[in-house]
């Protein structure tokens, strides 16, 4: 080595590489580098990057460096709409009916020298409670089309007015998710004119405010899964449940970006609806005991399911004649939506909302529901709450 180098010098170098946001250099007490330890936001695999500082300070600094003596972290790239215009409020119209809270929020902003006019509508039941909340929605949903060409997913996480500096102000945080990370926005704004718009300034803050990985618990550091890839999994989880009960003697082939049969965790376990399909972790193959081999077994019920039941009890169906029959509580509930087509506000475990939907058909484990004219398949176990907006007429299919 032709000069004493120091370990802040070496640092000061490789952080200047492409590939390398920070570096930190280990040396023991002889002065010979024990370990560089370097984090980056690049794509590129470890071996590409350890040639590239092994190289580069054998050319700079004429040290030989094992590759093995550096450690390399990736981080999460954070959550950057690129080219998000600047909106501004133009209209917040509300509608309070007896059964229905209802908002439209029309904003505005430039692009290419011209003005562009985007809205959003949400609705929600009646009161003070949803009012607030429901503006929020109209603002997400009137920022959903320039969001999403960024490649994220917004939703609201939460939504508060308190006193701060003498003044009441309107806090609002975002998460935006994406196929790998989920980031949390959070956007502040005085109230001024009204709480409404407040609520939408702070939602136009949040989208422009910097952001950090959050987990379920609230700690930074640990990705929260989206809550489309949470359904996936519940959704492949069920289809793995049915191929099972048809009793197919071969293994049965594996859905598109699925692992192989022997990777994935037996439908006895811990049920994987948080996790997509191809994030399962490889786990050992499920005991005899642990695997249900007949779907009766979570919940028995005649041959065909629970549609072949609502056609038996109908009082002008071909089985009529075999006697009256009595529908449980829950069935007896769906059969009334179905039979009225009323919206109906669902809310799930994990938080997720469905603010305004139809339910078009039921089964045992899930319901078939219309939302803006798109049909959606919500499973039983991960609903709370089905909140009807105003009273549901008689069912139309009840038995004397």
């Amino acid at each position: 080595m032709p000069r004493e180098v120091f370990a802040e010098e070496i640092e000061a170098f490789l952080e200047r590489l492409d590939a390398v946001t920070a570096a930190r250099v280990v040396a023991n007490e002889a002065g010979e580098i024990e370990r560089i330890y370097v984090t980056t936001e690049s794509s590129r695999d470890d071996g590409t990057i350890r040639r590239a500082i092994t190289s580069a300070l054998m050319s700079q600094f004429s040290l030989p460096i094992d590759g093995w003596r550096v450690q390399i972290a990736h981080l999460e790239p954070e959550a950057h709409l690129e080219g998000f215009p600047v909106c501004h409020l133009v209209r917040l119209e509300e509608t309070i009916t007896e059964t229905l809270t209802r908002v439209v929020v029309d904003l505005r902003y430039e692009h290419e020298g011209a003005q562009k006019t985007i809205t959003g509508s949400a609705q929600a039941p009646p009161g003070q409670a949803h009012r607030l909340r429901t503006v929020a929605l109209a603002t997400i949903e009137a920022l959903r089309p320039i969001i999403e060409r960024s490649g994220y997913r917004p939703s609201l996480e939460g939504l508060t007015l308190m006193p701060f500096a003498g003044a009441t102000v309107a806090l609002a945080a975002v998460s935006l998710a994406s196929v790998r990370t989920s980031a949390l926005h959070v956007g502040a704004e005085a109230v001024v004119a009204s709480e409404a718009e407040a609520v939408v300034g702070a939602v136009l803050d949040a989208t422009r405010k910097p952001s950090r990985p959050v987990s379920p618990s609230g700690r930074p550091g640990k990705v929260r899964a989206d809550r489309r890839e949470q359904f996936e999994g519940i959704r492949q989880h069920y289809e793995r449940l049915i191929r099972q009960d048809a009793g197919a003697t071969a293994p049965p082939t594996p859905l598109e970006g699925e692992p192989p049969q022997s990777e994935m965790p037996g439908p006895g376990g811990d049920l994987p609806g948080y996790v997509s399909g191809p994030s399962v972790a490889t786990l050992p193959a499920p005991s005899p005991g642990d695997v249900i081999r007949d779907l009766t077994e979570i919940r028995p019920e005649r041959q065909g399911g629970a549609p072949v039941m609502r056609e038996e009890l109908r009082a002008d169906g071909p089985s009529a004649s075999k006697g009256p029959g009595r529908l449980s509580v829950e069935d007896a509930f769906y059969r009334r939506l179905v039979a009225a087509g009323a919206p109906v506000y669902i809310r799930c475990r994990d938080g997720y909302e469905i603010p305004s939907a139809i339910v078009r058909d039921y089964g045992t484990y899930s319901l078939m529901v219309e939302v803006n004219g798109i049909q959606e398949l919500v499973f039983k176990h991960g609903i709370i709450a089905i909140r009807p907006y105003g009273p549901l007429p008689p069912d139309p299919g009840t038995l004397s």
